[in-house]
């Protein structure tokens, strides 16, 4: 029961908020997830072949989008003791629901992230989120094709979640181990499973107006590599 308050803590995303979601959850942790430390570890990349969905249906260029870099420039390393998510598959968090939240921080994180989809409407559009079945996420449109390499991602790019304000976005391979490398997110611990796409990141809370900055970098990253489709 402890347990299950802890969960409960975190807020609505991804299952249903009761003991059924919770439940849930705890099955796939012992049936289908990795082990929670490799969400950090090096290396996890290096063989998409063997764990992304949808490669041996890819065409070259889709695998070569895959494996390289959209950031326009390399990330910096991320300040401080690194972030973690909260020990539960899903929904994936950084912080409970009732954490406080300085209100500059908040507020300029929800408004860059608005401003990608009008820098990005023609080719994204806002919808309920596939993956966390609530709130806005921005997907690409009908006409973008699509790469069976982010097939389970139902077109979704990138979310923030209203609880905490940590994230999730489909990258490529190369820069989902930039983002980890450098301490701004970590893995989904059922990516690479035929449920989430292998590229689905997991993007901590901000600590600043300035990290914002940096978070809108790889959000657009995400962007420009499912418009590579």
């Amino acid at each position: 029961m402890e347990d299950y308050r802890k969960w409960k803590a975190m807020g609505e995303g991804g299952t249903s908020h009761s003991l059924i979601g919770y439940l849930s959850q705890l099955s796939v942790d012992k049936t289908r997830a990795y082990g929670a430390d490799e969400t950090i570890k090096p290396g996890f990349y290096n063989k998409p072949e063997k764990r992304a969905t949808g490669w041996k249906k890819a065409t070259k260029e889709q695998r070569t989008n895959a494996t390289k870099s959209f950031l326009k420039e390399p990330l910096p390393v991320r300040p401080g003791p690194r972030a973690r998510a909260l020990p539960f598959v899903y929904p994936q968090r950084e912080r409970n629901a009732a954490d406080p939240q300085p209100p500059d921080v908040k507020q300029t994180y929800l408004d860059s992230f608005k401003k990608l989809g009008e820098i990005n409407a023609e080719c994204t559009e806002w919808n309920i989120s596939a993956m966390e079945k609530h709130g806005q996420a921005l997907f690409t449109k009908p006409s973008i094709p699509l790469t069976p390499i982010a097939g389970p991602s139902a077109r979704e790019i990138c979310h923030i979640h209203g609880t905490d304000l940590s994230g999730h976005v489909t990258l490529s391979f190369t820069d989902a181990e930039e983002v980890i490398s450098k301490g701004w997110g970590e893995r989904h611990r059922l990516s690479g499973t035929g449920w989430i796409h292998l590229g689905f990141t997991m993007l901590y809370v901000p600590n600043t107006v300035e990290e914002t900055e940096t978070f809108m970098k790889i959000y657009q990253a995400g962007i420009d590599y499912m418009k590579s489709g």
